[in-house]
């Protein structure tokens, strides 16, 4: 370097110490793993691998053993279980009680036993400002020790989907009509609590016109922002639109990285046409804030 004497030689020298700070940070950064596999016990299917989202890449659910359901003694004093303490508390043990966050009570569906909550957040926006409005939002919460999405083996045999369907139609007033009907699933990486669990609203706008002009056989679409990968499926009239369908499965498929991609994922269903079709998609970081919880008058359990 010429012509630049002494100081010039320390700026040169910084400049490239502190390009070389920058390329480590960014090399960490980058070699942070996103998810991570999971040990299974014995009983597992042969060749089959449990996902996990690190509880550093997390926004809430930091539970210390993000492979193991909030049941550990590792995870069960986390905040992110705090539900799942609740719902197996004695508080619940009649199968119907209540917290500052709402209504619970138990019931079942094809085998399924299951807590539906609704959400009364609501009634309190100084306290809760994001629920300011949400009169009619549910969530089926399961009472087995299950994690999510991410938790293949954990929910095996139970289809929640089609639990959280009935919910909507027999469980809930006024019942949902079967017209842009959303179910929604988050993934570890965005939501709140480590207990698997589906809120049930509607379309909001944006995602309502996006489907309306989307061809059946498309497999992806951009709506608010979020890259979706799609399935549609028609659904004979009259008929239950979750019957018979794994929608984790469908999901597995849709993903370039299958299993390991559910700890990244979130999963909303929609039931369109009057029950006649059934809408899968899966986009990163999906929040459960996407859908409409608000209704022209307040709901209630049945």
């Amino acid at each position: 370097m010429r012509g630049g004497g002494t100081g010039g030689r320390l700026r040169y020298l910084r400049l490239l110490l502190g390009l070389a700070l920058t390329l480590a940070a960014e090399t960490g950064a980058a070699a942070e793993p996103r998810v991570q596999a999971c040990p299974l016990p014995p009983s597992a299917t042969a060749g089959a691998v449990q996902w996990a989202s690190p509880p550093q890449a997390n926004k809430d659910d930091k539970a210390p053993k993000p492979c193991a359901p909030c049941s550990d003694p590792a995870n069960i004093a986390a905040k992110t279980c705090t539900v799942f303490r609740f719902l197996t508390s004695e508080a619940c043990a009649s199968g119907r009680c209540t917290d500052a966050e709402g209504e619970f009570v138990r019931r079942s569906h094809g085998g399924d036993a299951f807590f539906l909550q609704y959400d009364t957040r609501y009634r309190d926006p100084a306290r809760y400002p994001r629920a300011r409005g949400e009169n009619c939002r549910f969530v089926l919460w399961a009472i087995p020790p299950v994690i999510g999405i991410e938790d293949v083996a954990g929910y095996a045999g139970r289809n929640y989907w089609q639990d959280a369907y009935a919910a909507s139609q027999t469980m809930v007033e006024p019942p949902f009509a079967r017209n842009d009907l959303a179910f929604a699933i988050q993934p570890p990486t965005v939501r709140g609590q480590h207990q698997f669990h589906i809120h049930i609203g509607t379309l909001a706008p944006a995602y309502r016109t996006a489907l309306a002009g989307l061809a059946p056989t498309a497999t992806r679409v951009r709506i608010n922002g979020l890259d979706f990968h799609t399935r549609f499926f028609p659904v004979p009239a009259g008929s239950d639109p979750f019957a018979g369908f794994d929608v984790s499965g469908i999901v597995r498929a849709m993903l370039p990285g299958g299993a390991a991609d559910l700890p990244l994922y979130g999963v909303m269903a929609v039931v369109t046409d009057d029950g006649r079709g059934l809408w899968i998609l899966a986009a990163e970081a999906f929040e459960r804030a996407e859908l409409n919880f608000i209704g022209p008058t307040a709901c209630r359990l049945r």
